[in-house]
């Protein structure tokens, strides 16, 4: 594909109109590599499905306790920690070594461009929260 096709133009022109500082390129290729995960082997109707909270494939978990971080991701429908299939509560319980209130424990991102954002914060934010499709 040439450079100069008429979509390159388009994308510089609304990157200047929203004073977008990133380059055609660098764009580009945040586009190729979204449309690569969606369509090679990470499904977003895809997920974890956490009572009124939906975690898509690829959300990345994080607990904090005693100066260690301790990680589960969702793969599929499955929430995964240290190889094993776990559920929120039962992963802050293990981590923690007593039953926790895992809404409170738990950072969720959802991808990499992402800050991590506190459970319970997303559970009372529901409607900014991504649902099952």
């Amino acid at each position: 594909m040439k450079k100069t096709h008429h979509i390159y133009s388009e994308l510089s022109y609304k990157l200047r109109r929203r004073e977008d500082l990133r380059s055609v390129e660098e764009i580009t290729l945040i586009a190729v590599k979204e449309w690569m995960a969606r369509n090679f082997g990470q499904p977003t109707d895809h997920g974890y499905q956490w009572k009124d909270l939906f975690l898509p494939h690829g959300t990345s978990l994080r607990i904090c306790h005693r100066g260690l971080c301790y990680f589960a991701e969702v793969k599929g429908d499955l929430l995964i920690a240290d190889g094993k299939i776990v559920t929120p509560n039962s992963w802050a319980e293990e981590v923690c070594g007593s039953v926790r209130n895992a809404w409170r424990d738990i950072y969720i991102r959802r991808n990499y461009r992402e800050g991590w954002n506190h459970a319970s914060a997303w559970r009372a934010a529901a409607g900014e929260q991504p649902k099952r499709p």
